[in-house]
């Protein structure tokens, strides 16, 4: 910058109405540089897959996924759950006169699918019988025409005569982390308070 205007700016910074002339000088050496456009670059947005099975049915049962994936609001609670009957407990076999473990109380497991293996995905369901006894006793006099009813003032429910394996049914039951029945287990167990059978097990259908 030239020594007379230096002085133009000096005197216009004491006030000495004067042209813009710094103002024109100081405008003249900024150069403006316009930035490339930047293009975002994003990751595609996921595809989340549908649930495998309805939280729950038109019916408000619930499925065993819809039973888990609850898991807050559906523990300690009283439920129904739809599903198919994909394992049955079978006492192993005592042979007569040999001294054997008291077996497990009689329970099954429920899925959403009949042919599931996988226990993370299987609802274990007791509490409704005592042992493999009873069970054979009520089948029986089911097959005479003549079920065995518990008196109601007991409170006791029949024994299911039905609990066969590919069987489609709706239990209702007390859902918990421990079953009055001594079961147990961190993703809930159903202590049985009653069922409908929806379908039959195969063998069951082939005999009609």
């Amino acid at each position: 910058m030239t020594k007379a205007i230096w002085v133009v700016c000096a005197l216009s910074l004491l006030g000495v109405p004067m042209m813009s002339g710094c103002e024109k000088t100081a405008s003249a050496k900024i150069t403006v540089e316009k930035l490339a456009d930047v293009q975002p670059s994003l990751p595609a947005v996921p595809t989340i897959p549908p649930p495998p099975f309805p939280l729950e049915y038109d019916d408000h049962s619930f499925s065993v996924f819809g039973l888990r994936r609850k898991l807050a609001h559906t523990i300690d609670q009283d439920v129904t759950v739809t599903g198919f009957i994909a394992k049955v407990f079978v006492p192993p076999v005592c042979e007569k006169d040999a001294k054997c473990p008291t077996p497990a109380a009689p329970h099954i497991w429920v899925a959403d699918t009949v042919s599931e293996t996988e226990t993370p995905r299987l609802l274990l369901v007791a509490g409704y019988a005592e042992n493999q006894a009873a069970i054979d006793e009520a089948v029986k006099a089911a097959e005479r025409g003549k079920p065995i009813i518990p008196p109601e003032e007991t409170g006791l429910l029949p024994v299911p005569t039905d609990f066969n394996l590919g069987a489609k049914i709706k239990v209702k039951g007390r859902f918990a982390y421990i079953s009055g029945s001594g079961f147990q287990s961190s993703q809930g167990v159903l202590e049985y308070r009653g069922h409908e059978t929806l379908q039959p097990a195969p063998e069951q259908s082939a005999q009609k």
